[in-house]
């Protein structure tokens, strides 16, 4: 499953768009459309996404999600 996220940078606050996460820490198939180097961050599925949301900047992350979509 592919996501796409935006949000912002813990460290200076700074806005993402249209940034690229996978469910799984695999390398895409030649049968997928997006390629490994399309792909912002591994091992985040929608449930997760949606929690990371939740939590705001009180995660392990370097960033914050404020949105997602489906890719």
């Amino acid at each position: 499953m592919y996501c796409i996220i935006n949000g912002y940078w813990k460290n200076d606050k700074t806005e993402f768009s249209g940034l690229l996460v996978r469910a799984y820490d695999d390398t895409p198939s030649d049968s997928d459309k997006f390629t490994d180097d399309d792909i912002f961050y591994y091992g985040l599925c929608e449930e997760q996404i949606v929690s990371l949301i939740e939590d705001g900047e009180n995660t392990f992350l370097q960033f914050v999600i404020l949105s997602y979509e489906k890719a």
